[in-house]
């Protein structure tokens, strides 16, 4: 009797040619590792060598189970109740996932050949299996023509490179005895794959560890070599026209790690290895949206649909919740149970504009980032994701249609929400997948589905999101938003013409006073008064000379009080960054030294040169005149500034009396005409003949107009109100007051926020650039030492030798700085003597002090001194001192002399420099990280200097120095061995 027969190509067929694509044939191959009872499966990819292993910890295949389930295609194992795969005994059963027997021929889109090793969990023998997929495809080839190379190995032990060879070595075999039936190019193709498998499991194992096959351990590997050269263009996209990659898309949130309530039952990776260290997991959770997130949302909605397709649920707008239990009800059940059956849902939405939202500004832009990459409904079956919904190309449920229709009206969009529908295997059976994993198949459960969710996404944003919404609230919370935005928005414009100015006047003190500018005025006050006094002592009546002192000593104390008051800056009542009040507190400091050096003294010589010349002169003026005299000019003075003042104050509030007048008496006017309006069209009503419904709807439209305008202007008038009351009559704190410091603490905070973002990232560069030169390192080191014992022998290495060591610590060192917490190989503190890290320096500036023509001098106590600690720690901070002292030494006139000088003073030891030095407000901000000075510097050299210095218990700190720039580095245990 003739029976069907089956060629290869059969298996081509199912596997790789109908599979999507690379991401979903790794989604199918996760969900097998899900089937397998395994807590993590893992790809690691190495570009280098196109080797792609991917791994999980699940239950694993003894040799029977390999033969008569893997190599077995359309296996109904996972549906038998009698042949029920095997799983761990204290694991909760899983549904299955998969379900025509075909999943595992995904695998052949990843790469031509695989070596599948597999330990069962009950410790049989391991498996270890070869293929090259491309024999599937030749033609005119049957199944049973081809022989799979299978051996055992005892449990925990892989296969060595050779064993590997030989498995190879059959397959090749194989292949060659039906060679006969394909092309020569086909055979040959084959045969050079087969040559590039030189895989060696142990080996691999060692530097992937965990998940292993060793030590007893279950789990099946698939080690895949070469990968498919599509794979690196499924992972790297095309960003010009992808904002997040293919395969980012399929496999984010392949469990669902977005329920807060639900712990994901599989742990999955992709280790993408740029090259042999460095690497990037391309879908670790915080990739992916996070329960916080959904916290952290406009809107939440969460609820369940029953068997009718009813909704109950729970609406949240603005953080509020606004129902005990919204209903949304769906007219198709027609009273009869749908075959979709019932499913849950929750998912968060957030508002299409910043000044809209409560999301922090910052958080807000990460989310619309991560949402515009991925944001949409995904579907998840007993916590694992079907594909392809989710994805913002793939408009399953026409949200992105209607938006398009009207935004206003229908509200939701991809792009500005997140979450998902739970469904589950036995509840949710009608609902089929496609073979090619591309959605559901279009049957009546799927199209009731559909249908049910349409109904709810239209009705939802009738009941909330439109202006004509029956439930209160979106529309009043974004009203109140948009005027907290206005209001910030124009004390924004207001603060920032203060600021200005504020800085404008810092600026100008601290100009005048680097020139010297009220010394030099002050002593012009005093030599003008010298000078009036002579012109004094030619007046011959004593009255009218005494009368013209008392005049001139007015006149000079209300120019000092003038010339006191050119600096004399007032700071507003408004939040100030860092740097303005670093600014301001070296003002203070600053005016206070003005007032003890320049004003007072001053003061004090105007009144003895009055004083002398009164003597002088023989004149009678007593001090009770003189003193009369001077209260009088300064009561003159003071009245004239508080009238002023005052006019401007009784200006302002006549200027606010006015405005609140007008704004009431409007308010009155908008109250009475709608009245009036209302009334207008009620007497011209038939109200006799008409029908009690539209009496009552009438009516109700005329109360609703009223009460409308009546709350708009009520509202208007209370705040006007509130904002009256809080003025302040007396000198205690007042609203601006409150405002200014809320303001402050905000724009510190925002401030420290930035500086920590910063710091964050840079860690994680550092991490990265510190995973990647560990073994640099380590090799450097190696051969370091083995140059020592060189070195030791010969004396002409020795001073190379040196010159090498001391070049990589300073390298080494850099990279010790940002890592505090670890500790290099084969460090250990050491004697550091000051000539030969002043040699380090001179041969390592050389060239960029002779081009600025910079001396270097170093004394003999900075020679003779000598610290003990790891050179990793201090060899950076000199070169970041001298390095500095280059750049600003060099700034002065080439004429002038450019000295930079190494020196030990009472044990510290300092780097000094002739040029323009350290400005006084600059003292302590040159340690804090960012600040700089210097063109196209990023302010981090002495604040890190100074963090390492301090963790091996010494200092850095400026010196105060006669000119230039002097930075100390002490600690007791500083030797001088010198004489």
């Amino acid at each position: 009797m003739p029976t069907f027969r089956t060629r290869a190509r059969t298996l081509d067929m199912l596997g790789r040619q109908q599979i999507a694509g690379i991401s979903t044939a790794i989604s199918e191959l996760f969900k097998n590792a899900h089937d397998a009872y395994a807590d993590h499966v893992e790809i690691d990819y190495y570009r280098s060598d196109g080797l792609l292993v991917l791994r999980d910890d699940g239950v694993g295949m003894s040799k029977e189970d390999f033969e008569n389930r893997w190599l077995t295609v359309g296996t109904e194992s996972k549906f038998d109740p009698d042949r029920l795969p095997p799983r761990f005994p204290k694991k909760k059963i899983r549904p299955m996932l998969g379900e025509k027997g075909i999943g595992r021929l995904a695998v052949a889109t990843l790469g031509p050949q695989l070596l599948i090793l597999s330990q069962n969990f009950e410790r049989s023998d391991l498996v270890a299996a070869f293929l090259n997929w491309g024999i599937f495809a030749w033609p005119g080839i049957d199944l049973e023509d081809i022989t799979i190379p299978l051996r055992t190995f005892p449990t925990g032990t892989l296969p060595t490179m050779l064993e590997v060879s030989e498995m190879v070595g059959e397959f090749r075999n194989c292949a060659t005895r039906v060679s006969d039936k394909v092309s020569c190019e086909s055979f040959h193709k084959l045969m050079e794959e087969l040559d590039q498998f030189n895989i060696d499991p142990v080996d691999i194992d060692s530097y992937l560890q965990k998940p292993s096959l060793k030590n007893y351990q279950s789990g099946t590997h698939f080690i895949i070599k070469p990968a498919t050269s599509l794979l690196k263009e499924e992972i790297d996209g095309n960003l010009i026209t992808e904002k997040v990659t293919p395969l980012k898309k399929t496999l984010l949130g392949f469990c669902n790690t977005m329920n807060p309530d639900q712990k994901a039952l599989i742990k999955t990776a992709f280790r993408d290895y740029k090259t042999e260290e460095l690497f990037d997991d391309l879908i670790s959770d915080e990739e992916f949206f996070t329960p916080k997130e959904f916290e952290d949302a406009d809107h939440r909605i969460l609820g369940k649909f029953d068997k009718f397709g009813q909704f109950q649920g729970e609406i949240y707008i603005y953080g509020k919740k606004q129902t005990n239990r919204h209903v949304i009800p769906w007219s198709g059940s027609k009273g009869t149970h749908t075959d979709c059956g019932g499913f849950s849902v929750d998912f968060a939405a957030f508002e299409g504009e910043p000044k809209y939202s409560t999301i922090p500004d910052e958080e807000y832009s990460r989310l619309s980032r991560k949402s515009d990459w991925l944001g949409g409904l995904y579907i998840y079956r007993n916590g694992i994701r079907i594909l392809p919904y989710g994805s913002s190309n793939f408009d399953w449920l026409n949200i992105e249609l209607r938006r398009s229709k009207g935004t206003g009206y229908y509200y939701f969009s991809h792009r500005k929400m997140f979450g998902f529908l739970e469904i589950d295997s036995s509840e949710n059976k009608a609902l089929i997948e496609k073979a090619g994993r591309e959605g559901f198949q279009e049957n009546k459960a799927f199209r009731q589905y559909r249908s049910i969710l349409e109904n709810f996404f239209i009705q939802l944003a009738a009941d909330f999101f439109r202006k004509e919404s029956v439930y209160y609230g979106y529309e009043e919370k974004k009203k109140e938003l948009s005027r907290e935005e206005a209001a910030r928005k124009k004390r924004k414009e207001k603060v920032k013409e203060v600021k200005k100015q504020f800085i404008k006047d810092l600026n100008f003190f601290f100009v005048q006073c680097d020139d010297d500018k009220p010394q030099e005025e002050a002593n012009a006050l005093k030599m003008d008064l010298k000078n009036k006094l002579l012109a004094v002592r030619e007046i011959s009546e004593i009255q009218s000379a005494a009368s013209k002192i008392i005049m001139l000593e007015q006149t000079k104390h209300s120019e000092i009080r003038e010339l006191e008051g050119k600096y004399k800056i007032s700071r507003p009542r408004i939040g100030l960054n860092k740097e303005i009040l670093r600014d301001w507190e070296a003002y203070k400091s600053s005016f206070s030294s003005l007032l003890e050096n320049v004003f007072n003294p001053l003061k004090k010589r105007v009144d003895e040169l009055i004083s002398d010349e009164i003597k002088m002169a023989s004149i009678a003026l007593n001090r009770q005149v003189r003193t009369e005299a001077a209260l009088d000019g300064l009561n003159k003075e003071v009245q004239k500034k508080t009238k002023e003042t005052g006019s401007e104050v009784q200006k302002e509030a006549n200027k606010v009396a006015s405005k609140a007048k007008m704004v009431a008496t409007q308010s009155l006017i908008e109250v009475e005409s709608e009245f009036r309006e209302v009334m207008s069209e009620f007497q011209r009503m038939d109200l006799a003949s008409m029908p009690d419904e539209s009496f009552k709807e009438s009516r109700s439209k005329f109360e609703e107009r009223i009460q409308k305008v009546t709350e708009k202007q009520g509202a208007l008038l209370r705040s006007l109100k509130e904002q009256l009351e809080a003025i302040e009559f007396s000198d205690t704190i007042s609203t601006v007051d409150q405002l200014g410091a809320i303001e402050q603490r905000n724009i510190l905070l925002e401030e420290q926020a930035e500086v920590d973002s910063q710091l964050a990232q840079l860690g994680m560069a550092i991490e990265i650039i510190d995973h990647e030169f560990s073994g640099t390192v380590r090799s450097i080191r190696t051969n370091l030492r083995q140059l020592k014992a060189w070195a030791d022998i010969n004396q002409d290495l020795e001073k190379l030798y040196e010159n090498m060591r001391n070049s990589f610590d300073h390298l080494d060192g850099y990279l010790t700085l940002f890592t505090p917490l670890q500790r290099r190989l084969y460090r250990k503190e050491v004697e550091i003597h000051g000539h030969r890290l002043s040699g380090f320096i001179q041969e390592l500036f050389k060239a960029r002090m002779a081009r600025h023509e910079i001396t270097l001098t170093t004394t003999k106590a900075f020679s003779n001194a000598m610290i003990i600690g790891f050179p990793s720690s201090f060899y950076p901070v000199f070169v970041n001192l001298v390095d500095n002292a280059i750049f600003w030494v060099s700034q002065k006139n080439p004429s002038e002399s450019r000295e930079i000088k190494l020196d030990c003073q009472n044990d510290i030891l300092l780097v000094s420099d002739n040029g323009p030095g350290i400005d006084l407000r600059d003292r302590e901000a040159i340690f804090e990280l960012g600040f700089s000075r210097k063109p196209g510097g990023r302010g981090m050299g002495l604040h890190i200097g100074r963090e390492t210095l301090r963790r091996v218990d010494f200092d850095l700190q400026l010196i105060d120095g006669d000119s230039g720039a002097t930075f100390g580095i002490l600690k007791n245990n500083i030797i001088n061995t010198g004489n």
